[in-house]
């Protein structure tokens, strides 16, 4: 077998298993998902990066199937949010309200020791969360125990105010959590919501299952138009309506380019 470098430049076997997992992830047939894996094993070569075998399987899934390539770079498209934290937020804001809950970014609450910002507050019947957002633009950047440690605080001051007995912690980050930052988490009940966790429950596994990709995946975005868009609140694909481009023209954007997103985005709901 051969050893390959992953996103923490660490070396690990080689796992065909992965590339056809992830290619099926994506949407692809498996006689697709079969033969792109069959022809990345024959490309590998000791300590190749993981982020170039992600550009090999990249290359051949556009030519066999440009809506499972589209998907295929979800996890890069979330890096492209960035580089602060403050539209993945608004971002995050979208996909929970995807999923029928109230969402308000950016709460001031009063806790019994201090007062403490959070990132979102998300509500859906008796579900209650006090959210922090954790956006790392860095490949292979893990959430610490630390984070977990500090949003138990915030929870804990906040309950001993009286106000959110009925309340839950929850961190959303779109990349992974350390072992150690599970199992606190786990011990603590704080809910984790990542890069493939919870298992088959992640962010990632959230996000297809409601088609609500950020506008960052589609090949033609421009990232110049980022903040344009962040401020009409088009962070999702499912946000790009006639409404909403006629709102951005005003920004100089020009209509062809808009209706070009669109048409990639229909891609994606096929």
């Amino acid at each position: 077998m051969v050893n390959v470098i992953n996103a923490l430049g660490k070396q690990e076997l080689f796992s065909p298993q992965k590339v056809y997992n992830s290619l099926m992830r994506s949407g692809a047939t498996s006689d697709i998902a079969k033969k792109i894996t069959e022809k990345v094993e024959g490309k590998i070569r000791p300590n190749i990066s993981t982020f170039e075998i992600y550009k090999i399987i990249k290359k051949d899934l556009i030519k066999e199937q440009k809506s499972s390539a589209i998907r295929f770079d979800l996890k890069y498209a979330i890096k492209k949010i960035g580089p602060d934290g403050f539209i993945f937020e608004k971002y995050i804001r979208g996909v929970f309200e995807e999923l029928g809950f109230e969402v308000v970014n950016n709460q001031i609450l009063k806790g019994k020791c201090i007062s403490y910002e959070i990132d979102f507050i998300a509500k859906k019947d008796n579900i209650k969360y006090i959210g922090e957002c954790k956006y790392r633009n860095s490949t292979g950047e893990r959430i610490d125990v630390n984070v977990i440690l500090k949003s138990f605080a915030v929870l804990d001051d906040l309950k001993n105010n009286n106000s959110f007995n009925n309340m839950e912690a929850m961190v959303v980050t779109n990349e992974k959590f350390t072992e150690s930052a599970i199992k606190y988490a786990e011990c603590k009940k704080i809910k984790l919501l990542g890069w493939r966790y919870p298992l088959n429950k992640g962010l990632e596994s959230m996000i297809d299952e409601n088609r609500a990709y950020p506008i960052t995946i589609l090949p033609s975005f421009n990232r110049n138009y980022l903040d344009f868009f962040a401020k009409e609140n088009v962070l999702s694909i499912k946000n790009l309506s006639d409404e909403k481009i006629s709102l951005l023209k005003k920004y100089k954007i020009k209509e062809n380019y808009l209706k070009t997103l669109r048409d990639e985005a229909n891609l994606l709901f096929d």
